[in-house]
């Protein structure tokens, strides 16, 4: 009997362990849009990081209009009250997935092709050696890609959680982004 009561123990120690190491290797979450270097945005020279810096969550930085104060949208259109131009920048080949927590979903959205709204987008930034688009300046891409982005928000200022997944990385990085505000601290 206490042999059979220490196996049952033991089982179910076991699986408390094995769901446990399931639950913290969830890994990324499967984005719903995707951002490869052909939908960067080149302007008439190569992408540099902004200054003043803008908000950065490991290798992705996120331009420093993000603290603007966003402006109102058309609600019945776009799903949200306010909207937010906030490029992305990445450096040169960095694969990442930016995604909203479960916990934020009501608060912030992603803006996708077509004029939909997502809460998780996988950027694809380019290789150093990749030609500028034509008409945009004579050269390669460089060492940082930049992507046209903006953020869908419940509120015009507010501080939302954020997660970025790294290619290779079984974590996420998760932050804090002041949206219209200078700081959340």
């Amino acid at each position: 009997m206490l042999v059979r009561v220490s196996l049952i123990g033991l089982a179910s120690f076991a699986a408390l362990v094995a769901a446990s190491v399931a639950a913290g290797s969830e890994g990324p979450p499967v984005p719903e849009a995707t951002r490869p270097c052909s939908s960067r945005g080149d302007s008439d020279r190569p992408q540099k990081l902004p200054v003043p810096a803008g908000e950065r969550i490991g290798p992705l930085v996120i331009w420093p209009s993000i603290r603007n104060r966003a402006g109102r949208s058309d609600a019945t259109r776009t799903g949200w009250a306010f909207v937010a131009k906030a490029p992305i920048v990445l450096p040169a080949r960095a694969r990442v997935t930016l995604a909203v927590p479960v916990e934020a979903l009501h608060l912030v959205g992603f803006q996708a092709a077509n004029g939909t709204w997502v809460s998780s987008v996988r950027f694809e930034a380019c290789r150093e050696s990749v030609r500028a688009f034509p008409g945009a300046y004579d050269g390669t891409v460089g060492k940082f890609t930049g992507f046209p982005f903006g953020f869908g928000l419940a509120r015009r200022s507010m501080c939302v959680p954020l997660e970025v997944w790294v290619e290779g990385r079984a974590a996420p990085i998760r932050r804090l982004v002041p949206v219209g505000r200078r700081s959340c601290g």
